[in-house]
């Protein structure tokens, strides 16, 4: 596949907007939906993630990252919260580390597209029954694979909706991105896109949604492949050989609290909890990821320092 596939975009997504009710809702108790969950920032903000693995979840980069402070959000801050449902809160899981490619650069988001994804270390409850979805460690695109999604759109924000009936319509020539039919409403950024695996006994990961795409009037959902992000993430999931750039210093109850809402907390120990200090000025580096060996002291007094160079995440305790 290629870019040119994007020619038969149209029909697929026509289709789809024409059969797909709008906002369609699944039940968060059935696997894989029971392994997505909604990704809350403490600041009124929320994205989708999902677990790929007993420790381990996958979201988008830019879903980590604070416009108004210009800078990636503590660790601490965000809460991870498992099959959540309006009548059920899920299983809130503390994100304990996170990892952002050095590559992605959230002020030139288009550009660093393919780099717009995050693993997430979570703190999971051994009492939570959560079956993870793993990630393809192939993914094939010689035909048009019949793919799902679901996640938490704006407009139904205590509620999961999905897309059982899409495909992938197409890639970029290196196959990076992933071009789909899936309906992806305001709020699914880091939903997965799944598929069955070719016994069709078991989902798998094919992609992390980022962003969509006008193509000749109609949607079109945009995912970093799965071919990219398992190559460095696999030490991590396999044999636990991981870094991460942020790191939690603390298991804080003002998670809990922000998770909450910012009645409890008021907007300024909200700022202070959030942020060392506000970006001044026109410093373009600010709260952006250090690509290298140094990029994070306090990673270093955590995981000792790899002896290889893979380009992985990283482990925390």
């Amino acid at each position: 596949m290629s870019l040119a596939m994007m020619a038969a975009a149209p029909s697929l997504a026509e289709q789809n907007a024409a059969t797909q009710p709008e906002d369609s809702l699944v039940a968060v108790d059935t696997h894989p939906w029971s392994a997505i969950g909604k990704l809350n920032n403490g600041l009124f903000g929320a994205c989708t993630a999902v677990l790929i693995a007993d420790n381990y979840a996958l979201t988008a980069a830019h879903c980590l990252y604070f416009k108004l402070l210009r800078r990636f959000l503590p660790p601490e801050s965000f809460r991870f919260a498992l099959a959540y449902d309006n009548e059920h809160l899920g299983d809130p899981l503390h994100v304990l580390a996170y990892y952002v490619p050095p590559a992605y650069d959230p002020r030139r988001p288009a550009e660093t597209l393919e780099n717009d994804w995050a693993l997430l270390q979570v703190a999971i409850d051994p009492k939570v029954a959560a079956r993870p979805v793993p990630v393809a460690r192939e993914v094939d695109l010689t035909r048009q694979a019949p793919v799902m999604t679901g996640g938490y759109s704006k407009r139904r924000q205590h509620k999961m909706s999905g897309d059982r009936d899409c495909h992938i319509v197409g890639s970029t020539s290196d196959e990076k991105i992933l071009f789909d039919s899936c309906r992806t409403p305001e709020g699914y950024s880091g939903a997965p896109i799944l598929a069955l695996d070719p016994e069709r006994r078991s989902y798998a990961l094919l992609g992390i949604h980022v962003a969509a795409q006008a193509w000749q009037g109609k949607p079109i959902a945009i995912a970093v492949s799965a071919a990219t992000i398992w190559p460095q993430i696999r030490a991590c999931i396999e044999t636990h050989q991981c870094r991460f750039q942020h790191v939690a210093r603390t298991r804080d109850p003002t998670a809990a609290e922000i998770f909450a809402g910012l009645p409890n907390l008021g907007l300024r120990k909200v700022i202070g909890i959030v942020a060392d200090g506000l970006c001044r000025g026109d410093d373009p580096q600010c709260g952006l990821p250090v690509a290298g060996a140094d990029a994070n002291a306090l990673d270093e007094q955590i995981a000792p320092r790899p002896t290889r160079r893979d380009p992985v995440p990283a482990a925390g305790r």
